[in-house]
């Protein structure tokens, strides 16, 4: 069957999502387990992350296009490690990637790489970080970019980018998912983490976990869907 690949941090793993099944099951929680994946990682079995693929956005866009999904093993990283990490894989799987979605992290994860890829910075204003800072940023997108479409062209796959904080999608929108949230449109899904964040009580123990909940993944499941489907 051929793949779709899925990169990016935590978002794209899916963290949070095997709480709902701890909920179900009704798990005894310790009474230092959160939100925060160090609080809880040591209990997370094998069936706990295939439930969380599984209604993931990345388990529900694979369903809708009866592929394959390949994601990093990683939970987080900066997006340097999640670009090594896609060189990687698609390096493995080659022709049989017939889609890939690449998540951008945050920019504060930064590598020293990330924001030292350099053109001409004579033109900026003197002494405007802030300008100085935008470009480097999309220096960083180009290199990215470039390095997805060399491998895109080689091996006949699309692929698409999503969003966290809005850090990358105005240097070239019309690569990055569009999300419908409350009948508003967004380029990065930070914009609505916060009505979608998940909040639930196992048993009486209040977690609250600073990534999207099931119903935000079918709203970026749905984006991706559409974004392909305008291509």
């Amino acid at each position: 069957m051929n793949k779709i690949l899925f990169l990016g941090d935590s978002f794209t793993w899916g963290q949070g999502l095997y709480f709902y099944k701890w909920k179900e099951e009704g798990r005894e929680m310790p009474s230092d387990a959160g939100g925060m994946y160090p609080s809880h990682s040591h209990l997370i079995k094998a069936d706990d992350l295939e439930y969380k693929d599984r209604f993931s956005f990345t388990g529900l866009v694979s369903s809708h296009y009866n592929l394959t999904p390949i994601k990093r093993a990683e939970n987080g990283g900066s997006n340097t490690e999640i670009l090594l990490d896609a060189m990687n894989l698609i390096d493995k799987h080659t022709n049989s990637i017939e889609k890939l979605v690449f998540q951008f992290t945050t920019i504060s994860r930064y590598k020293f790489r990330d924001l030292n890829i350099t053109d001409d910075d004579s033109n900026l204003p003197a002494n405007s970080f802030s300008s100085l800072f935008q470009q480097r940023c999309f220096n960083f997108y180009k290199h990215i970019d470039g390095i997805l479409q060399y491998y895109s062209n080689l091996y006949n796959f699309e692929y698409c980018y999503m969003d966290w904080l809005g850090d990358f999608y105005k240097f070239n929108p019309h690569k990055f998912v569009k999300y419908e949230s409350e009948k508003t449109h967004h380029y990065y899904f930070g914009k609505f983490l916060e009505n979608y964040k998940i909040d639930i009580d196992i048993k009486g123990h209040k977690i609250i976990d600073l990534h999207l909940n099931k119903d935000a993944q079918q709203i970026l499941s749905s984006g991706i869907i559409s974004h392909f489907s305008e291509q």
